[in-house]
């Protein structure tokens, strides 16, 4: 994930390949409160819990959103 940019907190690291995006927005949808792609960083972690954030991000569909526990 030479191109992915990191976002964590206390329990997870998000990884984000902005290459592999197709922006099908169901980040968005999942976890409006986190992930809100007009305001920089468009990754807002401490708006939702790790659980809502993993679960968000298991339905991306192209992979462009992987996280890994700590």
């Amino acid at each position: 994930m030479a191109d992915s940019k990191t976002y964590e907190n206390e329990d997870i690291i998000i990884h984000w390949n902005p290459d592999v995006c197709i922006h099908a927005g169901e980040c968005v949808r999942n976890a409006k409160a986190v992930f809100r792609p007009k305001e920089r960083p468009w990754v807002q972690m401490e708006n939702g819990s790790s659980q809502e954030i993993m679960n968000a991000i298991d339905k991306c569909p192209s992979g462009a959103l992987k996280y890994e526990k700590k």
